[in-house]
């Protein structure tokens, strides 16, 4: 595709990195200013919120990045959420990843910016004004913070692993807690050597590219949580997956990211074990598919 070539992706990384800046400075001023919680909505729960700042930020990426590049599609959560991630070149924005954050003020809330082809990203744009702290990767080519290369810990062994997973606010249903406690229980007691809780898919994507963190995982995210994260941590020599160890799908809305294959590995054996797939089904049951996949590794 001709449009895609290197010259052009580093031209759309350009313009990426620059709404970025600008939008991760409107951040900055609302931190100053203190009233983000002034203009909280709920969405699905009083768990999953939305500021005026979300959507300013939003407005303002998706201006720039249509400018840029008017023919390509764009998936963003606030006003194109509803829009199907295709084949086709796509935007795949999240204007505040970590709202709950943004709104208490603190540091780990980003703005996340991708670009999917064939629905598998090719560039990615991380920033977080609060660390200032840009990430960037194009496919190929390796990924950077503020410039300077990074890559993951290459940690092989989920006992020397730190992990990072989130309680989601998507759902606090009781066999949701069951079973994100489970994992809980069954990681510390294999033992791992930490587990943390972030609050931000891309921050914490961003931590394990760089080797802050060892691995990250979650269920119940969307493209525009992981997109930009997926091309920046592959990049930086670490693997997103499937929660169930098997190949990601940016719009399963789940994701395993780790250092290495082989800690992928390990800790996919605790994610099956607990079928740690999804949050919306009602008996929270593995597929067939997926139950003998279990039974073949554990």
């Amino acid at each position: 595709m001709a449009d895609l070539d290197e010259s052009n992706l580093r031209r759309y990384l350009d313009e990426a990195v620059s709404a970025a800046h600008e939008a991760g400075n409107l951040m900055l001023e609302c931190f100053a200013r203190n009233d983000a919680h002034t203009s909280v909505e709920e969405k699905a729960s009083n768990a999953d919120l939305v500021t005026k700042y979300d959507r300013q930020v939003e407005e303002l990426v998706l201006t720039r990045l249509r400018a840029c590049a008017p023919d390509f599609g764009v998936v963003a959560e606030e006003t194109a959420s509803k829009e199907e991630l295709t084949d086709a070149p796509t935007w795949v924005v999240d204007p505040i990843d970590g709202t709950t954050n943004f709104i208490h003020r603190q540091a780990e809330c980003c703005v996340l910016i991708g670009l999917a082809v064939r629905k598998r990203a090719v560039l990615g744009v991380c920033f977080i004004p609060k660390m200032d702290e840009l990430y960037t990767a194009i496919k190929g080519h390796g990924a950077f913070c503020n410039g300077r290369r990074i890559a993951s810990s290459g940690c092989k062994d989920l006992t020397k692993a730190m992990v990072n997973l989130h309680f989601p606010s998507y759902s606090r249903g009781p066999k949701v807690l069951e079973r994100i406690l489970g994992v809980n229980h069954d990681l510390l007691a294999h033992p791992v050597r930490a587990i943390r809780s972030g609050g931000s898919a891309g921050v914490d994507m961003m931590h394990v590219a760089r080797g802050r963190l060892d691995a990250y995982f979650e269920v119940g995210i969307y493209p525009w949580d992981v997109c930009a994260g997926q091309i920046i941590v592959e990049e930086a020599g670490g693997v997103c997956l499937d929660t169930m160890g098997g190949k990601f799908d940016l719009s399963s809305r789940r994701v395993m990211v780790a250092s290495s294959s082989e800690l992928a590995s390990q800790l996919a054996v605790h994610l099956r074990r607990r079928c740690y797939d999804t949050l919306d089904a009602e008996n929270y049951q593995c597929s067939k598919e997926e139950a003998d996949l279990k039974r073949r590794k554990t």
